[in-house]
C-alpha cells in the first residue's frame, strides 16, 4: 500500500506515536522501594502540544532550506508528495544548520533544547516507520547553559546578602559562597 504523508496526517502519526510510546513505558513502569512510588514518564497535554508545534517549526524551516539549497521550483503540493524523500534526506549537517539558525536568530536556550529533543524523538519515530535507519539528531548536543562571569558576581552578591538576611555568621556564608564559586566555574 503507497500511503503518502502530508503535512497533517505525519503529524497526526507522529502525536499517536508519542502517545502510544508513553502508554507503553507507564505499563513498564517499575517500583522504587526507596521512594515507594512508581516511577512513570507523563505526557502531558502541554508536551504534545509543544512536541507537534516544534516539529512543524522544523518541517517549515526544512522546506525553506530545501527550496534554497537544493530544489527552489519545490511547491507545497511537491512537498507533501514527497515528504518522506525529502525526511530520509536530512543528515546530521542539516541538523547542525537548523540549530544554527535557532541560534542566529536568537532563541530562548530552552527552547532551543526543547526543539532539538523534538528531533531526536521525531527521527525515531521515523526509524519505527521504516524511513530511516538512523537518527541525525541524536548526534546534535544540547546547548549547554552559560552563566558569564559578570552575572557571577551580581549572583554572588544577591546570594551573599539574601544569607546576611538569614544572620548566618561570616564563616558560615564564606564556606556557602566558595561551593557556588566552585559550581559555576565547572
Amino acid at each position: 500500500m503507497d500511503k503518502r504523508y502530508n503535512f497533517y496526517n505525519l503529524e497526526a502519526s507522529f502525536k499517536n506515536w508519542l502517545i502510544a510510546e508513553i502508554n507503553e513505558s507507564q505499563n513498564n513502569s517499575t517500583y522504587d522501594e526507596n521512594q515507594h512510588q512508581t516511577t512513570q514518564k507523563k505526557l502531558t497535554k502541554i508536551s504534545v502540544k509543544n512536541y507537534l508545534s516544534d516539529l512543524r517549526h522544523f518541517l517549515g524551516w526544512l522546506i525553506f532550506y530545501w527550496k534554497s539549497h537544493f530544489d527552489d521550483s519545490l511547491s507545497l503540493d511537491l512537498v507533501n508528495q514527497n515528504l518522506i524523500e525529502i525526511l530520509k534526506q536530512v543528515q546530521v549537517n542539516t541538523i547542525k544548520n537548523y540549530k544554527s539558525y535557532l541560534v542566529d536568530n536568537q532563541i530562548p536556550i530552552k527552547t532551543i533544547n526543547r526543539r532539538l529533543s523534538t528531533l531526536r524523538k521525531f527521527f525515531s519515530f521515523c526509524i519505527s516507520q521504516g524511513w530511516i535507519k538512523e537518527n541525525p539528531a541524536k548526534k546534535i548536543s544540547n546547548i549547554k547553559y552559560q552563566i558569564s562571569n559578570i552575572d557571577n558576581t551580581g549572583i554572588l552578591s544577591q546570594f551573599q546578602q539574601d544569607l546576611r538576611k538569614e544572620n548566618l555568621d561570616q564563616k558560615t556564608i564564606k564556606s556557602y559562597l566558595e561551593v557556588v564559586q566552585e559550581f559555576l566555574s565547572l
